[in-house]
Parts: structure tokens; sequence; C-alpha cells
């Protein structure tokens, strides 16, 4: 792919955990963990009873389900003052993620659980661990939680052998993907100084199994204005004939989302593969 996995602009403060294990802490004996890098991504998620605001460790989709961790501890912390939209204030947030991090220090500096993420809805915050299925894990989760008072806080630990939660409601599917990695590319178009508020040429990549598919594209890009750059022929690829196309768009978000959205449906419809876009950095004229 052209381009990578990035961060959603940044809606709410996450905060990682830090500090080891104290002397006090209670440790389990079981073998650690194997290893795992984390990869978290932030996107907001549209649902009927309205929007959410997911974070998620996709680090651990290679290695889900853990069989070591099927029990799933989710907890909901209750905001005491919410936005005009209806989500937790700045400062609520900051309250729920100071839970988060105990848990976080107790449970998988412990060895007795991991964080995967978290789902904020309006008046709310639930976070999601997944814990070993020893008892100290639960009771150390329950003893953490019970001590909390700054905010009411409701919590369950239910079987989830699959890691179904984390497979079908953190992780996010193929729209809110390409979502994450076109905020990567405006996260580094930002970062090199760019305010993404001019129009400039936007290059794209599509791949498809037969010539035939890939004229069938590019007709059809010619009626919304592209224009051919090149033509790519891979070896050893399920899909190795490959258009290069430009035009003129602008960069802000939705519109970004939509374009690529669209051309990842029209690629597909044609049994093809859209395959990202990248494109120049314009800065302010000084």
């Amino acid at each position: 792919m052209r381009y990578s996995i990035g961060l959603f602009p940044i809606l709410l403060l996450l905060l990682s955990g830090c500090g080891d294990v104290g002397p006090q802490q209670q440790k389990s004996e079981a073998p650690p963990l194997p290893g795992h890098e984390e990869r978290w991504s932030v996107f907001l998620r549209q649902q009927l009873a309205g929007p959410q605001v997911i974070t998620v460790d996709q680090g651990w989709s290679e290695q889900a389900p853990l069989q070591t961790h099927p029990r799933l501890l989710k907890v909901t912390v209750k905001a005491n003052e919410t936005l005009p939209t209806g989500f937790p204030t700045e400062a609520e947030t900051r309250m729920a993620n100071e839970l988060q991090d105990q848990l976080l220090q107790k449970l998988e500096r412990g060895n007795f659980g991991v964080f995967v993420g978290s789902i904020v809805v309006p008046g709310e915050k639930q976070l999601y661990y997944y814990l070993r299925a020893e008892p100290q894990a639960d009771e150390l989760a329950q003893e953490t939680v019970a001590a909390y008072t700054k905010r009411k806080v409701e919590a369950s630990i239910a079987p989830d052998d699959a890691w179904s939660v984390y497979t079908e409601q953190l992780f996010p599917n193929q729209r809110e993907q390409a979502e994450i990695n076109n905020d990567g590319v405006l996260i580094r178009l930002q970062e090199a100084g760019d305010p993404l508020s001019q129009p400039r040429p936007i290059e794209h990549w599509a791949y498809f199994k037969s010539t035939k598919a890939r004229s069938v594209f590019q007709d059809s890009l010619k009626r919304y204005s592209f224009e051919p750059i090149a033509y790519d022929t891979l070896t050893q690829s399920p899909m190795p004939y490959g258009i290069h196309f430009v035009r003129q768009d602008s960069i802000h978000t939705p519109y970004i989302h939509d374009l690529t959205w669209g051309l990842t449906q029209l690629a597909e419809g044609l049994g093809g593969a859209y395959d990202g876009w990248e494109t120049i950095v314009v800065k302010p004229r000084q």
C-alpha cells in the first residue's frame, strides 16, 4: 500500500500506562505473553444509536484470540459533565483515563490481563481488557474498580474465548481502516506544514486481474475527469495489471474519505483493488 496506518486526528486524550510493577504488586506466575507490538488507532464510527470514538490496539489482530486470556473485562466510567454533543468533556476523559491506567498497571504489568481498547459514547467511556483464566485476575480487577470512587463505574467479567468483542466491536471494518490510513497521510502532511486548505493533484493506484478489467476501470475514470499517468504490470501477483491516475482535488475530510472509498468500490466491482494515494505538500505562501 502507498499509505501507512496512522491515528485519527486526536478527539480524546489516550493515556498509556506507565511505571513498572511495584514490590507490592501481585504478579501472575503464568508464562509471559508472546511478542506484541502496540499499534493504536483512533476512529469515528457512526451507529444508529449515535456516534462512537473507538481506540483499539490493532497489534493484537495477528494473535487474537489469546487462549490464555478468555475472559472479557468491560468497565464503564460514567461522565458527570458532557459537551453539547453528549460526549464527556476533556476533564471527564482524564478521569476515566485514571482508572484505565490503574487497571493497565495492575493487570497488564502484573501479567493478569491486556488492555485492547476503549469506546467513547455520549455520557461514558467503556474500557476493554482480556483477563487470564485465573481467580486472581478477576479479584484484582474487581478490587481496582471498587477502589475507584471519583466517578460512577460499572464493571462486568464474562467469557469471550473467541475475542468477539475485540474483532467485531473494536476492530475497524474495511471503510474505517481506509479512513485510518487516510488520516495517517493527512497527519504527515500537517506535520510537514501543510494546512490542507488548498486543492492539489492527488495521485492514485489500482490493480486488476486482467487488462480488460483495467480498461473498463479507466473508462469509468474518464467520466469523472481522472487522467491516467502510467500502467504497471507486476510479476507473481494475483492482480498484476495496474493503473496510476491523477485528478485535482480537495484533501479535507470527509471529502477525501468519500473519494477514496468510491474508488475502492469501483475497483472491487471489477474484481480489482484500490491501492492508495499520495500527493504533494502545499504550504501557505509567506
